[in-house]
Formats: structure tokens, sequence, C-alpha cells
């Protein structure tokens, strides 16, 4: 009897031991990942800025003068298939 009141007791013990200890890291592993998870948005929001930019523009030297070719992209361009008609009802 008296080994199950001490099996019980430990448990509790290791129960609040573990609470309290998660309470204090718990902050730690939540700024960690937040930095984490911001770095990788900010690497993502630069990686489209610069292809942004790198698709737009073609450098070309010609001599000491640079000449910035803006290219059409295609991708962009939609045909939405002729003109708009507008009708009339007619009535009989």
């Amino acid at each position: 009897m008296i080994g199950f009141f001490k099996a019980v007791l430990i448990g509790v013990a290791v129960y609040y031991v573990i609470g309290f200890i998660s309470r204090l890291l718990a902050p730690f592993f939540i700024r960690m990942f937040i930095r984490k998870v911001s770095r990788k948005f900010e690497e993502q929001m630069n990686r489209r800025t610069q292809n942004k930019y790198e698709k737009k523009y073609k450098t070309r030297k010609k001599g000491r003068t640079i000449i910035e070719i803006e290219e059409e992209d295609e991708k962009e361009k939609k045909d939405y298939g002729g003109d708009y008609v507008d009708f009339e009802e007619l009535e009989k």
C-alpha cells in the first residue's frame, strides 16, 4: 500500500515539475520558432523582389552606355476573346 502511494506521489511530482519547466521554456521555444519563420518569410520576399526586377529589364553594355530593355511578359498578357457587344431586347 505504501508503494502505491509512493508511486502516485512521484507521478504527481513529475507532472508538476514538467509543467513548471515547460512554462519556463515555452516562451523561449516560441520565440525561436517565430524568428525562424520570419527569416524564411524575409528570404522568400527578397527572392521574389529580386526575381521581379531581374526579369523586367535586360541590361546590355554597348561601349560605355548601358541600355535597359524592358521585356514583355507573355504570361501577363491575356486575350479575353472578342469585343463587348451590348444587346437590346426586342418586343413583339
